[in-house]
């Protein structure tokens, strides 16, 4: 859901790609599309009339630990000789809670950002994968991480409503005046039709 959100915003905001990022722990496999085969890769964009913010998406995530930290280092190090100081994943949380949103960061500062922003605290757990590692290995690269999580079941590969949630607090703590309306048919939708979305999911931004 956390690759619908940012797929989302690149539209949204009309981003253009920065940079590619390619991994020997992708899948085995190459994406096709209208009969152009292209290997998997994560991609960071700009948006066209905000440069102080960059969106990062992707085909998959490393399928071993190594090439997991190994990508994440590489998109952390070129970020930050963009200049980036904050790193906001969005990812899943499937648990039990009565919140939409919860979030995590790296420092007490930060925590109290995201609590004076109206976002509960994730109080325990694991956030996996590059969502958790991206944000937990920001204050390495002299960045502050945050993750941002929205509650799912998680009987869909794809939560199009969580990945509504995620977008809808972004929104907010961005001040965006991004249209999330344009997801309204996709909610709506028989819930054998959301599935049919490609399960290969990045989860982060």
């Amino acid at each position: 859901m956390g690759k619908v959100a940012a797929d989302y915003l690149s539209t949204a905001l009309e981003c253009s790609t920065v940079k590619l990022f390619f991994s020997h722990s992708f899948p085995p496999q190459v994406m096709v599309s209208n009969g152009l085969a292209e290997l998997m890769h994560a991609e960071l964009k700009r948006p066209k009339e905000k440069q102080n913010m960059f969106i990062l998406s992707g085909d998959a995530q490393p399928l071993d630990v190594v090439g997991m930290h190994e990508l994440a280092g590489n998109i952390l190090e070129a970020i930050h000789a963009e200049g980036v100081t904050d790193v906001i994943t969005l990812a899943a949380y499937v648990g039990d809670t009565d919140e939409t949103i919860l979030g995590a960061s790296t420092d007490p500062e930060s925590a109290a950002a995201l609590a004076n922003s109206e976002i509960p605290l994730l109080r325990s757990g694991a956030i996996g994968g590059l969502n958790g590692l991206l944000a937990g290995l920001a204050p390495l690269y002299d960045m502050r991480g945050f993750c941002l999580l929205s509650t799912s079941s998680g009987a869909d590969p794809v939560d199009i409503e969580a990945a509504a949630n995620l977008l809808c607090a972004i929104n907010k703590l961005f001040h965006l005046d991004i249209d999330i309306s344009l997801m309204e048919p996709l909610l709506e939708e028989p819930e054998e039709k959301t599935k049919a979305v490609d399960e290969v999911d990045m989860n982060y931004c």
